[in-house]
């Protein structure tokens, strides 16, 4: 706690500009700028994964090659990150998702007094979309949402109630947040995401499966640029 008190707020220092990669098949590389608007020199690590945040990098195995691996940036400047595919197969009638991993260090302080560092690891998703798959932005309007029954989370004896998105496209869809409206009540859950041909359940803290007559789910889906749009849609039992 007296460390602490000593530190200064902290704060991350590098800026990447998107919140996604989208990396069409047909594509020979896509780039990524990230820029340092802080005071102080800051060193990045930068590396893929394929969902296992806590396997190291150099175990890491992905289809891509990631450029520079290792780079040090200068106050006020930045780098390009460049990525590749190197040819493995990745299904062709889905997108498949990975995830581009920048942490940064700040360097060593040459001081005799007790201070706090900190390095901050930002994860973004990147999408591998294959050719032929062009009509993104209609998958959120597909989607068909239903009132389901689940185990509670927590692994307590009982069920839940929780809201269902189906997904029939080859497309993740992400979602900035979903709420459920139920007989004139509204439930906020946090964002998330479904699969390709997959569906995901958003369940409903404290609610109990029970009959509603008056059911809809409001969602924000966020798309290839990072823009958001509100959609509304009926719940089916």
């Amino acid at each position: 706690m007296a460390l602490s008190a000593l530190a200064g707020p902290a704060r991350a220092a590098i800026v990447i500009q998107g919140t996604r990669v989208v990396f069409p098949a047909d594509s020979r590389e896509v780039t990524l700028r990230i820029n340092n608007p802080g005071t102080g020199p800051v060193l990045v690590q930068s590396w893929l994964d394929d969902g296992h945040a806590d396997i190291p990098p150099e175990k890491v195995q992905v289809p891509f090659v990631l450029a520079p691996s290792v780079a040090r940036v200068e106050p006020g400047k930045g780098t390009v990150l460049r990525i590749s595919y190197t040819g493995e197969a990745l299904p062709a009638d889905r997108e498949s998702l990975f995830w581009l991993n920048v942490l940064e260090v700040p360097p060593k302080q040459d001081s005799t007094e007790n201070v706090l560092q900190f390095a901050f690891r930002s994860r973004i998703k990147v999408f591998f979309r294959p050719v032929g798959l062009t009509d993104v932005d209609a998958a959120p309007a597909r989607l068909t949402w239903r009132l389901a029954s689940v185990d509670r989370p927590d692994g307590k004896a009982g069920k839940q109630l929780a809201v269902e998105a189906s997904n029939p496209t080859p497309y993740y869809v992400s979602f900035g947040f979903v709420e459920a409206r139920l007989d004139g009540k509204s439930v906020l859950m946090p964002g998330g995401m479904v699969a390709p041909h997959a569906t995901q359940a958003f369940v409903l803290p404290d609610v109990r499966p029970g009959s509603h007559a008056k059911a809809s789910v409001r969602f924000e889906v966020i798309n290839d640029y990072g823009g958001r749009s509100t959609e509304e849609k009926p719940l089916t039992d």
